[in-house]
């Protein structure tokens, strides 16, 4: 058994410790020691990374209580290695996940959920409220939370035994009674866990949930603690300055401005469109062939293609429009009211090299041609 030192001292960066053994794999060297502070993947949380010694730690993992670390170099067992943790990356995992059990705390005693899923990536995480909860809700939450932090209350961590396991009511996925590693916010939650956390909810810093859907009958919320809070915000707060200039707007106007010009530039893609498509009706050129009315035009959308067709559909028995594109290639849209057009369409696009397909009876693609060629196929 490894000694886990990060289970009573969250804040150990530095430590001795003596190799055990050291065995070469695929990825490097595994390595285990004595003892360690090096928090290993679990409960929603990654792996510490650091060194030991000169060696770079890649990975942790642990299996029936021995803790295994991945690094880029060998040692020799009983060596005495000093070991430091990467503690920037793991004081913001400590921030977030200390946030999360605030947050799931607090929406257990609101509203009776439990959290069913935790994940944390490298700046925010996720967890899953059992239950629906409403943009209202959300706020509540988030305000309560943050309420929690500047009342700096101390967090604890516990080993109960299973008598006293009990008469303690806490969160768990699992029905634990044995070797249970409680963390307790004081007067907000508690909840059983083997991560490291932080020691008090100020050091949370701010909670901030900056997204939330419903997921499998429960919500998924997506939240950020602490330092990497403060960066989201800083990168909100650098876009939303640069949109104040190109806007012309003050601080608080940006929304309102945004909306303003979506509205003016909605109505003058519509008009855009519009024009677009008098344009390919007024330059269309049609040439019936035998049963088929074709139809060549420039430039024209999709939308527009099918819009010509539709009104030439009475008619003819099929239409097939066809519009260059500037590249020189046309883009086709071929119909029929009553028949059947896949084997048409196939042999169009085997004769020039084209793709496209649709419905039985309707059909839109690309193909390489010139206007005479696609006549001539028609023809023959």
């Amino acid at each position: 058994m490894t000694v886990k030192l990060y289970e009573n001292d969250s804040y150990i960066k530095e430590f001795d410790a003596t190799v055990i053994s050291c065995e070469k794999c695929e990825k490097g060297y595994l390595v285990v020691l004595d003892k360690t502070a090096f928090f290993p993947e679990g409960g929603g949380q990654q792996a510490d990374k650091g060194t030991i010694n000169d060696a770079n730690v890649l990975d942790v993992q642990i299996k029936d209580e021995v803790v295994t670390h991945l690094t880029d170099k060998e040692f020799n067992a009983y060596d005495t290695v000093c070991c430091k943790i990467d503690w920037e990356t793991r004081f913001a995992r400590m921030q977030n996940h200390t946030g999360e059990h605030l947050i799931s705390g607090i929406i257990h005693s609101l509203f009776g959920y439990d959290n069913l899923g935790f994940h944390m990536s490298e700046k925010t995480f996720t967890l899953d409220p059992s239950g629906i909860l409403s943009d209202e809700d959300i706020k509540k939450v988030e305000l309560i939370a943050n309420k929690a932090i500047y009342e700096n209350r101390n967090i604890t961590v516990s080993f109960p035994t299973s008598d006293e396991i009990d008469s303690i009511d806490y969160r768990s996925k699992l029905d634990l009674k044995d070797g249970v590693r409680l963390v307790n916010i004081e007067n907000y939650d508690t909840c059983a866990c083997c991560a490291p956390h932080v020691s008090r909810t100020g050091e949370i810093g701010i909670v901030k949930i900056i997204d939330y859907i419903q997921y499998k009958g429960g919500m998924r919320l997506t939240a950020v603690c602490g330092i990497n809070a403060f960066l989201d915000y800083s990168t909100l707060h650098d876009e939303n300055k640069e949109l104040m200039h190109l806007l012309s707007s003050s601080r608080d106007k940006v929304n309102e401005f945004v909306k303003r010009d979506h509205d003016v530039i909605g109505a003058q893609k519509a008009q855009i469109n519009m024009l677009k498509s008098q344009l390919a009706s007024s330059n269309l050129d049609v040439v019936t062939v035998g049963t088929t009315r074709l139809g060549f035009t420039k430039d024209a959308s999709f939308d527009d293609m099918r819009a010509l067709v539709n009104d030439e559909l009475d008619n003819a028995e099929k239409i097939a429009f066809f519009s260059e594109n500037e590249d020189g290639s046309y883009s086709y849209v071929v119909a029929s009211k009553n028949q059947d057009i896949r084997d048409l369409v196939k042999a169009l696009n085997e004769k020039f090299s084209g793709k496209g397909g649709g419905r039985p009876n309707y059909a839109q693609g690309k193909i390489n041609a010139e206007k005479d060629s696609i006549i001539k196929f028609f023809e023959a």
